[in-house]
């Protein structure tokens, strides 16, 4: 792997609730800190090699479907996750979704670590950091990218006034347990 980093954007789509938000929580107060909070995502990419049994066509397919499947049972829970702004204090509990992409990406993982890059590392990234749409429109952003080796990354960001390290792991580790469960 020389230079760039390659990824191919395979598709994109919105992941909804399961079910809907109740009235009574459609309207999420931002704390002090919250409304201070930068203007800018809370990412975490976590890299998975290939199960040695995963190895048949269709089952990069199988794992994002899977993901989205459990995607959309973990906002319910997480219903902020997926809505909007509403203005600086408080998110509209709109049920419009978290984004969800699928990526190719033209090399293996085991080519990451022999010429490690900051730069490429930030091209796994489903959005930009200090995007202005952590306030304006997608609170929440998945990638679900697949090596040619059949290893996987998933990346995540998740608006940073919405959420802390602790919050977002919270959500990941809920979102793998429903995943799990799922599959």
């Amino acid at each position: 792997m020389a230079g760039e980093l390659e990824i191919e954007n395979i598709s994109r789509e919105t992941i909804k609730l399961s079910s809907p938000t109740p009235n009574h929580l459609r309207n999420f107060k931002l704390s002090f800190l919250e409304q201070i909070a930068p203007v800018m995502y809370t990412p975490i990419v976590l890299f998975y090699s290939q199960n040695g049994d995963s190895d048949h066509p269709g089952e990069a397919a199988k794992m994002c479907q899977c993901l989205k499947t459990s995607l959309s049972k973990i906002l319910t829970l997480f219903y902020p996750f997926a809505g909007r702004f509403k203005d600086h204090a408080s998110i509209e509990c709109n049920d419009d979704g978290a984004d969800f992409l699928e990526a190719q990406v033209i090399c293996r993982l085991s080519d990451i670590p022999r010429q490690p890059n900051a730069n490429n590392l930030r091209t796994f990234l489903p959005i930009e950091i200090e995007s202005m749409e952590a306030v304006t429109n997608i609170l929440l952003c998945v990638q679900a990218s697949f090596f040619e080796c059949g290893g996987m990354p998933i990346e995540v960001c998740l608006t940073h006034k919405l959420t802390d390290a602790d919050t977002l792991c919270t959500f990941i580790k809920s979102w793998a347990a429903t995943a799990f469960g799922a599959s």
